[in-house]
């Protein structure tokens, strides 16, 4: 049985707390784009390096998801973490199909705190 999306995307916010690559990436469908500011990242392995290098500006950050709006495959988030040397707050759009992540855009500016 097909996950939902507030499924698929509570598990996507579990395995980022996690900082668990696998868990991250196994919820794109395989032909996944990722658009952000600095272009767009097509597939698992693309989202695989995106995910790497944030969570490698800011390991055991502390993240936060004061706004999510679903309306039936599309979620709209806006997102904060905060770790010891670095912070980022993002806005995200997700569309979803079957049981993954179709596509998904992000704005992440990161600013370094120490």
């Amino acid at each position: 049985m097909a996950r939902t999306p507030q499924e698929i995307f509570d598990h996507h916010v579990t395995a980022i707390g996690a900082a668990d690559l696998d868990g991250i990436v196994a919820d794109y469908a395989e032909d996944a784009v990722l658009v952000t500011p600095d272009g767009v990242v097509r597939g698992r392995d693309g989202i695989r390096e995106v995910f790497a290098g944030l969570l490698g500006e800011i390991p055991d950050a502390d993240w936060d998801i004061p706004t999510r709006h679903h309306v039936g495959d599309l979620l709209f988030i806006e997102w904060t973490a905060v770790a010891e040397k670095a912070r980022a707050e993002g806005v995200d759009t997700f569309m979803f199909e079957g049981d993954s992540i179709r596509a998904q855009t992000v704005r992440l500016p990161l600013e370094h705190t120490a």
